[in-house]
């Protein structure tokens, strides 16, 4: 689920000339790295530390200052499985309006079960769901007690244009607020690995700092960070083209009679399969016609059915996967479709 408009060509053939140097070249250390990023989002260089992926820094944070997390579900399970590895309880709030998230319920709920901690993902995956800034500044006031709120904009950079933005001017205000950010989602780079922590809290940041290692982030990584700032335009165009795409995948799909798309901000899309098709069937079946992959959602928490994600990729490709779906409609109403699983 990554920005397939990004990196810009002309980029990738520049790291591409000086492969060998990179190969053969000792990265910076991670406080040179974390202080170029933060010019970059806007932060100081005291407020961030960056990661090999957010998935090195989720653990960090978790193992530092989560002993019982409350958690809307469904939601990002990386989260979720590192809690219950590290030992840590996790505390399951099921939204009463299926995906939309209603602060007030999640506050009673984080009340109630004496939670310490709570995950809050803007835009949730995988439902596409949004909070938006002023519900969480409104959550960050009533949960000044938590040990930590723990806010997750790896995909913010989709939200339609109109929405607001990052959360990442609160953090000098909330101690206890900390951001991660995956950039591989938004930038296209997952086989770079790319991530970072935000927060204010200053002794925060100096434990984050000291349990991730010292050349954690290669030099690929750091050619990508030094390069980046020269194709802003670049990027800010890809994540309009990103939310295009989208929107006329959301189109394409509500065109396929069995399934049911939810409403979006993330670059990728929860349906629900309405008859014909298990999720798990649906899935197997795009693959073995077309080499499709889909992602079946029906085991996670809080979803517990028949679901699938769908990611957007380019438009073009969008175009193959609703045709692909389209072509099995005939299965839906057939003894065949039993092989793979009918719902």
């Amino acid at each position: 689920m990554t920005n397939r408009y990004f990196p810009p060509m002309q980029m990738i053939a520049d790291m591409q000339s000086r492969l060998p140097e990179l190969i053969g070249s000792y990265p910076s250390t991670n406080w040179f790295l974390s202080s170029l990023l933060a010019k970059q989002v806007g932060v100081s260089e005291h407020e961030l530390v960056v990661g090999n992926g957010a998935s090195e820094l989720i653990n960090a944070v978790i193992s530092r200052y989560v002993h019982r997390l409350a958690v809307p579900v469904p939601t990002f399970e990386e989260f979720v499985n590192r809690a219950k590895i590290l030992g840590r309880e996790v505390r399951s709030f099921t939204p009463s309006q299926r995906f939309d998230l209603d602060i007030d319920e999640f506050i009673d709920h984080v009340t109630k079960t004496d939670s310490d901690s709570a995950l809050l993902i803007r835009p949730n995956n995988p439902t596409g769901s949004y909070i938006c800034k002023s519900d969480l500044v409104y959550f960050l006031d009533r949960m000044k007690a938590l040990n930590l709120v723990l806010v997750d904009e790896s995909f913010l950079d989709f939200v339609d244009a109109e929405a607001d933005s990052s959360s990442l001017d609160l953090i000098g205000e909330y101690p206890n607020l900390l951001i991660l950010k995956s950039l591989s989602k938004n930038c296209g780079i997952p086989g770079i690995r790319l991530g970072y922590a935000a927060t204010g809290n200053a002794e925060r940041l100096a434990d984050l700092r000291k349990d991730v290692p010292i050349w954690s982030i290669n030099s690929f990584a750091q050619f990508f960070l030094e390069e980046m700032g020269g194709y802003s335009q670049e990027y800010i165009e890809s994540c309009f083209q990103v939310r295009q795409a989208t929107k006329k995948l959301v189109k394409g799909l509500k065109s396929v009679p069995y399934l049911h798309p939810y409403p979006t901000q993330g670059n990728f899309v929860l349906c629900r399969v309405l008859y014909g098709f298990a999720g798990a069937g649906l899935a197997e079946r795009l693959f073995e016609d077309s080499r499709i992959l889909i992602n079946d959602c029906g085991s996670k928490e809080g979803l517990e059915g028949n679901f699938i994600r769908i990611a957007c990729r380019t438009e073009t490709d969008n175009d193959r996967i609703v045709e692909s779906l389209m072509r099995l409609v005939k299965f839906t109403q057939s003894d065949e479709v039993g092989a793979v699983g009918v719902r």
